[in-house]
């Protein structure tokens, strides 16, 4: 098996940070890798990514913090996608450090304009707070 890996970082506004979905129209940074003689070949280059932002709350200490966090990374992307694809999302802070995490594994291919939904699990990351997300990190490894 051979991976295809794409990564696309993409700066987030930190403005109309409210419930429900923050979509902006992305240019893909796209990082070719090489194995030896052999250049990966990009699954995709180009996606669409939106995000369900949700609110949580959570006891800190004696008093409980609600916060908006993304949940959910919608890509739609410009190619299609293999089947039996990982598909990563990463939400990664002003320091290049991930608060939050998520990925899917899609067992049909995902055509092109049709949306691939990748969950993260707030409780899963304590820093996953809009506030803190500066980058997102798309990474498609395809078999």
């Amino acid at each position: 098996m051979q991976p295809i890996i794409l990564l696309a970082i993409v700066g987030i506004a930190g403005g109309a940070m409210s419930i429900g979905f923050l979509g902006n129209t992305i240019e893909l940074n796209v990082q070719q890798l090489g194995v030896g003689d052999a250049t990966l070949q990009t699954a995709i280059t180009q996606a669409d990514i939106d995000f369900f932002i949700d609110r949580v709350s959570g006891q800190v200490g004696t008093t409980t913090e609600t916060h908006n966090v993304i949940a959910k990374c919608l890509v739609r992307p410009g190619q299609d996608i293999p089947a039996m694809s990982h598909v990563f999302c990463k939400l990664t802070d002003v320091n290049g450090n991930v608060v939050a995490e998520g990925r899917t594994w899609n067992d049909n291919t995902v055509f092109a304009g049709d949306i691939l939904t990748v969950d993260i699990s707030p409780e899963d990351f304590a820093a996953n707070k809009v506030q803190n997300v500066h980058d997102v990190v798309l990474v498609v490894q395809s078999p």
